[in-house]
């Protein structure tokens, strides 16, 4: 193991980890007890996990170890209390004790599991409306995901996004229990403590290589180093399961691209009334001015998501109670 990871690695666990509940957030509470009947079984088969001395992610290991991983859960897919619970979260992280946590969001598990490109929308839904949802106002200028420097943020907080879910059956790294898990890494977890400069292309390395051995597949084509010229973070987010690079373009809709594409289509349909009105004026009449369109921002409405190809009593996304930030 590299030498930048190996003392954090051999830190013996922090008083009270194995208290996880302590550490899970819903909504602006954190320290939530009152947890449902199913979490349980999906943390612990999640802390098994992490916990192998071969699993490839030691940056995962390490924050399971050292208690430095909050926890939260979505049960039925209603992700109504998400943003509230990001925002928990990012505040935390910006203090500097917790600058290093990750949290682990568990959604309760299908009683079918769901297919692979069925986790995929759910997935892309789930970014969206969180994106749509964040109170920072700076979401508004944040660069296109087809962009280099592209990284989800929420709260002013840049985070690497895992998606883990049931589907993979040969990218075993990617699949931590029942149901599906969203891991949100802030990049201060990428940044040594001691030299203050992102860590290095060596421990990155070793993670490709642990991969080759946990994994029945190849470490993904599209697996790089944030940074790196041609390197695309959203890629990495949600895998397919076979060794196969992704071609399509990114879901995920940044506020910025949708506004602007909200006021050309406003301004769009502004030309066609008035070409309209001027069709009923009859001959030597006035034509009155058109009214200026108003711009389409909409700081806290969600874009409706993607129906995953099931009924509400099968499991489809519920994006209620959309949290609303105050400014």
């Amino acid at each position: 193991m590299p030498a930048e990871l190996d003392d954090q690695q051999q830190e013996s666990a922090t008083p009270g980890v194995s208290d996880w509940r302590s550490r899970t957030i819903l909504g602006a509470r954190s320290g939530v007890t009152d947890v449902p009947a199913w979490l349980p079984d999906s943390y612990a088969t999640l802390r098994e996990q992490v916990m192998h001395p071969q699993y490839p992610c030691f940056f995962g290991t390490i924050a399971e170890r050292r208690g430095e991983m909050f926890y939260a859960f979505v049960n039925q897919k209603d992700t109504s209390t998400l943003p509230a619970t990001m925002a928990t979260f990012a505040a935390l992280a910006s203090q500097p004790e917790y600058r290093r946590n990750n949290i682990a969001i568990f959604f309760e598990p299908d009683a079918e599991p769901l297919s692979h490109d069925e986790y995929h929308d759910l997935f892309w839904d789930t970014l969206q409306f969180l994106h749509d949802q964040d109170p920072d106002p700076e979401a508004d200028n944040q660069p296109d995901p087809s962009q280099e420097e592209w990284e989800f943020s929420f709260g002013g907080i840049q985070m690497f996004v895992v998606c883990a879910c049931p589907s993979f059956a040969r990218r075993h790294s990617r699949n931590l229990g029942p149901g599906m898990v969203l891991l949100f890494q802030p990049r201060a977890v990428f940044v040594d403590t001691i030299t203050n400069k992102v860590i290095g292309r060596q421990a990155r390395n070793q993670v490709r290589e642990r991969l080759r051995g946990w994994d029945d597949v190849p470490p993904h084509p599209d697996l790089g180093f944030y940074g790196d010229a041609g390197n695309l973070e959203w890629k990495q987010y949600f895998l397919a399961d076979q060794d196969v690079a992704a071609v399509d373009a990114c879901p995920f809709l940044s506020r910025r691209a949708r506004n602007a594409a909200h006021a050309a289509s406003e301004a769009a349909d502004a030309k066609v009334e008035v070409k309209a009105d001027l069709k009923t004026v009859p001959a030597g009449h006035p034509v009155a001015p058109a009214k200026d369109s108003q711009p389409a921002v909409q700081h806290a409405g969600a874009t409706p998501p993607r129906a995953v190809n099931r009924s509400s009593a099968d499991g489809a996304v519920r994006h209620r109670q959309p949290f609303e930030p105050s400014h």
